[in-house]
């Protein structure tokens, strides 16, 4: 929970009471690998703080899963738009490897809120964490070529390919794994 504390002091300029509140409000989930923290359909009432593992948000259709974004170590994770809604989400969360999500419930965020003004800091600081995170990869997607998309994964997650599989990372970036296969490949004769 130090990166958190950590959150709280130096970005957020909150104090010790204030991530002493929150964390009392915190339940700790213990997600296996390939279990779900939310699923489409479903009220998401919470925000998480991934204090360990990996997780994938991913919408399905006809043709089949599509990956949208990672979740790894000291990341908030949630369906965010459900979130703020209130509404179902069409999203799932699932966990890639064995992972530990502490969450704060939509009401009880909203009653510290109540409580201290301050808590806003924290509101505004995930909201604008989930704007910027989408607006990048809508961007990525209009401008950039799938290997131009792929650096820029590697540049946003360092390490990601030793914790996600070719075909998840495939999947977010829009491409087919064997598609994937030949841009590394390419990348690598290039360089």
């Amino acid at each position: 929970m130090e990166p958190l504390i950590t959150l709280f002091r130096d970005k957020l300029g909150l104090d010790e009471d204030h991530f002493v509140m929150f964390s009392s409000q915190l339940k700790i989930k213990n997600l296996k690998k390939k279990k779900h923290l939310i699923t489409e359909g479903s009220v998401c009432k919470f925000i998480g703080f991934v204090s360990s593992g990996t997780l994938r948000s991913y919408v399905r259709n006809s043709e089949g899963e599509f990956n949208n974004d990672f979740y790894f170590d000291n990341d908030f994770v949630s369906a965010y738009t459900s979130f703020l809604t209130q509404m179902p989400t069409n999203c799932n969360i699932e966990a890639l490897t064995d992972s530990t999500v502490h969450c704060i419930s939509y009401e009880k965020l909203n009653q510290l809120i109540e409580q201290d003004s301050a808590f806003l800091k924290l509101s505004k600081y995930i909201s604008d964490t989930y704007f910027i995170r989408k607006c990048k990869r809508e961007t990525s997607f209009l401008k950039q070529s799938a290997a131009e998309r792929l650096e820029g994964l590697s540049t946003l997650y360092p390490g990601i390919e030793q914790r996600v599989s070719q075909y998840h990372i495939a999947s977010y970036l829009g491409v087919k794994p064997e598609s994937l296969s030949r841009i590394k490949l390419l990348t690598y004769i290039n360089k």
